[in-house]
């Protein structure tokens, strides 16, 4: 009996407290973090009148047992609701973050401090440069995801964007998605690609007359996803007109929050500051950046690229190449932007065999086949971009196929060289 006993209390004990007292546990251990959480509200939080209120609303629902839950990350979204609630601020915050808080905790200099933490994901994420891209009609295109920074990596790396970007005919920067970041990253990025050129004389009164007085269309991507310091940036450069902002209307998080360690896993986020721009005598908390050009966010490329593309094609001494390749890319944009429908009686008399070219009615619609060029994709899907028989074809980057009763005509880039293939009798 005796064995019996002791081999169930030690079981007991391997495999660890009761299910009540886990609860009791987890219950103390959220009680302290809200402790926490509203020291540093009442301490920190910018207006001074929330504070209470703010507070007061975390007690509510610690007497409630709201926060009694096991999952940190439910524990932490229940917190951010009810700071939402009462102040309505996109700075103010509880996120589940081990290796941030971890971080936050450890001596700064040391390995596994905060600089360390910050420098490795920086470090691994290019500084929130992902992508960097040469659009049809030379129209340069950079993604930056996140504002990251390292001071001498950080600096290389969007000096030598910078350098890729202005070899552009124009300029895209998409910030879609992107939710801030440091703060030092957004002020250099801010000067190393939207700052007024100090070499031009006029640039006063050509801000007031165009946003393009930079010499070239420039545009940032936004959507709700863009919040804090990529808002600070599409925000200045709206004001200083150095950019069209393209897509939909932002976050509208303008504050400057600090963060705090909050036992035993989390991270803070308390507004302590309100920024005021020198032109507007305001900021965007709450309201959001809204754009010069309004479309969704998931078409605010196209958008972008349609607009520089009409920009470039309008310009004075474009030379005939240039301009081919503006109206060559501003086609298929058109297409995406406003898809053409064929009717099916349209698509079964443009089918047929014309030479070693073949266009098959399809239940997608029609398809490409050209049996002299074996090894290219065959059977890929022509999509119209135009009701007067033009076509792009999937898979082949530059070629477009017109379609004619005589036959088709193979188009070859912004060139004027094309193939005809008459149609079989």
């Amino acid at each position: 009996m005796f064995h019996h006993t002791l081999v169930c209390a030690l079981a007991l004990l391997a495999i660890g407290a009761s299910p009540a007292a886990n609860a009791k546990s987890a219950g103390a251990d959220r009680r302290a973090a809200v402790r926490q959480i509203e020291r540093a509200i009442d301490t920190t939080y910018l207006i001074p009148a929330m504070r209470p209120k703010i507070i007061a609303q975390l007690e509510r629902s610690l007497r409630a047992n709201h926060y009694n839950v096991d999952d940190p990350e439910i524990f932490a979204q229940r917190v951010t609701a009810d700071l939402e609630a009462v102040a309505h601020d996109g700075h103010l915050y509880l996120m589940s973050d081990a290796a941030q808080y971890a971080a936050m905790l450890a001596p700064a200099a040391s390995s596994e401090g905060l600089e360390a933490f910050r420098h490795a994901i920086a470090i691994r994420d290019h500084s929130g440069l992902t992508k960097m891209e040469i659009l049809p009609g030379n129209v340069r295109y950079l993604k930056l995801e996140h504002f990251q920074w390292i001071p001498d990596v950080t600096r290389q790396a969007y000096d030598d964007a910078a350098r890729f970007l202005k070899d552009g005919d124009a300029i895209i920067i998409d910030l879609r998605d992107n939710g801030g970041g440091n703060s030092d990253a957004a002020d250099y990025f801010s000067k190393a690609f939207l700052a007024p050129d100090p070499l031009r004389p006029d640039t006063s009164q050509a801000r007031e007359r165009d946003p393009r007085w930079t010499g070239k269309p420039l545009y940032l991507l936004v959507d709700g996803g863009v919040a804090s310091a990529a808002e600070a940036v599409a925000y200045g450069a709206q004001q200083e007109k150095t950019a069209f902002i393209v897509g939909s209307t932002t976050y509208g998080a303008a504050n400057n929050n600090k963060k705090f360690p909050i036992a035993p896993q989390f991270v803070l986020s308390v507004s302590y500051n309100r920024p005021i721009n020198p032109i507007s005598g305001t900021n965007w908390e709450g309201t959001g950046v809204k754009p010069d050009i309004l479309v969704s966010g998931v078409a605010a490329l196209d958008a972008a690229q349609l607009d520089a593309l009409n920009r470039l094609k309008h310009a004075s001494n474009v030379p005939p190449q240039q301009l081919a390749e503006y109206r060559w890319a501003s086609t298929a944009i058109e297409a995406r932007l406003h898809p053409v429908v064929l009717d099916k009686t349209s698509m079964q008399r443009m089918a047929g065999v014309y030479g070693t070219v073949e266009l098959r009615d399809t239940p997608a619609g029609l398809r490409f086949y050209r049996s002299d060029r074996p090894k290219r994709p065959q059977g890929v899907v022509m999509l119209p971009l135009n009701t007067q028989g033009l076509f792009s074809i999937d898979g082949y980057d530059d070629l477009r196929a017109e379609v004619t009763p005589a036959g088709v005509a193979l188009l070859h880039g912004a060139e004027d060289a094309r193939e005809v293939f008459l149609r079989d009798q």
